[in-house]
């Protein structure tokens, strides 16, 4: 598209679902994340047995290939939080490899954090989420992924994280029922996928400093996973 002085311009027309996004909506009821399980578990039910050439990638963010952590976690500055968040990384990761085993794989969305996630502009009390965006980083992995990636930033910022994460996994179970592995595995991925986290957020930081986007979840992330 040319403008009124004829320089050349490249313009993306896109749809979009109204709403606002979980990071920016208050209060987070226990039906509001119940509707966030819920839909997840629907998304993943639909795509049971969907496959694609480009679902098998290696991402940073796949919970089965963290080997590459422990390269950028001098990056971490503060020694305290390195040392949590190694040894949250060595705890869950023997966790998971003890599991794996039984953990189902398929393709999932794999980045249902509070940025991507649409909710209603409902009553306060009523609305319920809507959608998820940003299918970026879809692949195949252990779906229960899935909901401990939602879990976890679900619960950034609240009192009792425990309690905020209950509801997301309830409505999960109904659409698309947990087996025995996925419910254990729920609490270590949620460890996993926080310290991978905040070590993506370190690297970013000194790669792009002025892109505060890119940290934007550090803070809260680092708090969260004090109090696991």
């Amino acid at each position: 598209l040319r403008d009124p002085d004829g320089e050349a311009h490249a313009v993306r027309l896109l749809t979009w679902v109204p709403g606002r996004v979980l990071a920016a909506v208050r209060p987070h009821t226990p039906a509001l994340l119940c509707s966030l399980g819920t839909l997840l578990g629907t998304l993943d039910a639909a795509l049971d047995g969907f496959d694609h050439p480009a679902a098998d990638r290696d991402l940073g963010w796949d919970p089965r290939r963290t080997d590459w952590v422990g390269d950028y976690l001098p990056l971490v500055a503060d020694p305290a939080r390195r040392d949590l968040a190694e040894r949250l990384l060595g705890e869950a990761d023997a966790a998971v490899a003890r599991l794996a085993p039984a953990l189902r794989t398929g393709v999932v969305h794999n980045d249902a954090n509070d940025y991507n996630v649409i909710v209603d502009v409902g009553d306060p009390y009523t609305r319920r989420v809507a959608a998820v965006v940003d299918f970026g980083d879809c692949q195949r992995t252990w779906t229960v992924n899935e909901l401990a990636v939602a879990a976890a930033y679900a619960a950034l910022d609240k009192p009792d994280p425990l309690a905020a994460m209950v509801p997301i996994v309830e409505g999960y179970h109904a659409a698309r029922p947990l087996t025995e592995a996925d419910m254990e595995a729920i609490f270590p991925l949620v460890c996993l996928r926080l310290a991978v986290s905040v070590v993506i957020s370190a690297y970013q930081r000194r790669e792009e400093p002025a892109n505060a986007y890119l940290t934007i979840s550090e803070r809260p992330a680092w708090d969260l996973l004090g109090k696991l």
